[in-house]
């Protein structure tokens, strides 16, 4: 996933910052095997390779893993700021749902913990001890975060852990629908991010008869999603600029496929920051 970024600040919050350009690659590899190993290893592996912008120079090699993890969550909760959120302003009680607790669903679920008040966090995975073992981490990371009083619960089904759900995050591998629009209330959110053979593969067709779907990049849409069958309103990028609207109500999808100028722009903030740690 090579990218480009030019003539951006690699830290929003100071102002005063020069802008700079950043190059860099993400390679991925995936061997499915790899969860069965002794120790056990991710199936997925990545690096992002930053490099020079005017040289070529490699700067660095960054292990891509978890900054994935933690870009993608932050994409999707930007995407339910807005296109969900914004249309429910000082909302209160959410329920959040979490389908798939392996990395991606961790990275999520801690992310919403820390961003956004919920009453309650509704999780399932086909392996009940994966679960199990989420729920105590985010019971743990409650006090410190601004959903000290939240309740997390594990459920048997994909029907109960969706049912009442407000935002729901779709995060499997697998390749036939676990989630029917009759799980869900009118109003709802689903952010799918799975990584099956299909990027929507993770919704039944009923449901994308009806919602509005909202992706991140166009162009990567027209190849991994070539076979949906729903209405595309447009990008994020999009809805933030003014020059796509937010739907009123009803069910909303933001449809994770990936940028690489996501991984571009969080593997130089990394980077970045490792410099200024290191006095460089």
């Amino acid at each position: 996933m090579p990218g480009f970024v030019g003539n951006h600040r690699v830290f929003k919050a100071d102002p005063s910052a020069t802008t700079s350009s950043t190059l860099a690659c993400k390679l991925i590899t995936s061997f499915g095997d790899n969860p069965n190993r002794r120790p056990p290893l991710p199936d997925i592996n990545g690096n992002i390779f930053l490099f020079d912008d005017i040289t070529g120079k490699l700067q660095a090699t960054l292990e891509a893993n978890y900054i994935t993890g933690l870009r993608t969550a932050a994409a999707s909760i930007v995407a339910t700021e807005q296109v969900f959120l914004s249309r429910i302003p000082n909302a209160s009680n959410l329920v959040l749902g979490i389908i798939g607790t392996g990395t991606q669903g961790e990275y999520h679920a801690i992310g919403f913990l820390n961003t956004h008040k919920f009453s309650k966090i509704k999780l399932w995975n086909r392996t009940k001890a994966r679960s199990e073992k989420l729920m105590e981490k985010l019971r743990n990371l409650a006090p410190s975060t601004i959903n000290s009083g939240v309740k997390v619960a594990v459920y048997d089904s994909v029907e109960e852990c969706c049912k009442d759900c407000d935002i729901i995050v779709t995060a499997t591998s697998t390749s036939s629908p676990l989630v029917f629009k009759r799980f869900l209330k009118p109003n709802v959110h689903i952010n799918t991010v799975g990584a099956g053979r299909s990027h929507h593969a993770e919704l039944a067709q009923d449901i994308y008869d009806e919602c509005n779907v909202f992706i991140d990049y166009s162009i990567g849409a027209k190849v991994e999603l070539a076979n949906l069958r729903s209405t595309i309103v447009g990008e994020i990028g999009e809805v933030i600029l003014g020059t796509k609207t937010a739907p009123a109500g009803g069910i909303s999808v933001f449809q994770s496929i990936g940028m690489a100028t996501e991984d571009v722009t969080v593997g130089r903030f990394f980077y970045e920051k490792y410099k200024q740690s290191k006095g460089m």
